[in-house]
């Protein structure tokens, strides 16, 4: 099916598991778990199904940007802790979301982050872009995302999880965290407003970050990873400033253990 505003609408099923052991029991186990995509002006998610080990008095909240949470608390004892969330979702519906956001978030959006501040290297790498020969939001943003691949390779081994986007631009290589953030940060340099957002890519095998950039009053998504505009084979999930604001998981617990956690992520064309 065909929709002259974006595309192909795609039907996808999606399934989201997390599962975390424990070298020994664990009481008071606190947790919040954000990963509840909802419906926006590119999807609609018609089923959503959350199983939190076998726990049923979790909490469902928002939090400053629009993004669906679950909280609770496990007083017993357990060694393992495990989420699945799936669903079906229409995605394509459109390739752009309308603003709609609270006036401070305009300017939080356009300022650095702890993961984003630029040093030397981004500096420089913003400077060689020459920017400001380009007018308009969309052009820089396209410009940032197909120049980006040419200099930074993908590599799941050469960066942390809080990498700062300076460390990974000098280091050459990471993964898709680390290709927004420096997005983010030369966009940010150029007083655009964008934000991180975290989703499901058709075709993936675990969750994937890119990009969101204010245009003319639509948010439109950049995936510098795969060097694309973000199409009807994602589904968001999350958004915020960086990654930080995106945590899948948080918590905190009573126990002196070790942990094993693992995240897969299945989507599928219905």
């Amino acid at each position: 099916m065909q929709n002259e505003k974006s595309g192909t609408i795609k039907k996808l099923k999606f399934t989201y598991k997390l599962n975390a052991k424990y070298s020994s029991p664990i009481t008071h186990h606190s947790f919040t778990v954000m990963f509840l995509p909802s419906d926006t002006d590119r999807q609609k998610i018609n089923t959503l199904d959350i199983h939190i080990s076998n726990f049923k008095n979790y909490c469902l909240s928002d939090d400053n940007f629009g993004n669906k949470k679950i909280y609770g608390l496990i007083e017993e004892a357990h060694d393992r802790f495990d989420v699945v969330i799936s669903g079906a979702a229409e995605t394509g519906l459109d390739i752009k979301e309308e603003y709609t956001s609270y006036p401070f978030e305009y300017s939080l959006l356009k300022t650095q982050t702890k993961l984003t501040a630029p040093g030397k290297k981004l500096i420089e790498y913003h400077r060689s872009l020459e920017l400001d020969t380009l007018s308009g939001s969309y052009d820089k943003a396209l410009h940032i995302m197909r120049t980006l691949p040419g200099i930074f390779l993908y590599d799941t081994e050469a960066t942390e999880v809080h990498e700062t986007a300076e460390n990974a631009l000098t280091i050459g290589k990471g993964v898709c965290q680390d290709y927004a953030h420096i997005m983010l940060s030369l966009l940010r340099m150029e007083s655009i407003p964008a934000r991180y957002a975290v989703g499901m890519m058709l075709g993936e095998g675990s969750s994937h970050a890119w990009v969101e950039v204010l245009c003319n009053g639509y948010w439109y998504g950049f995936d510098p990873t795969n060097n694309k505009l973000v199409n009807e084979d994602y589904i968001r999930v999350s958004c915020g400033r960086d990654s930080s604001d995106c945590s899948v998981i948080r918590g905190s617990f009573y126990g002196c253990v070790t942990q094993d956690q693992r995240e897969t992520v299945n989507v599928e064309k219905i």
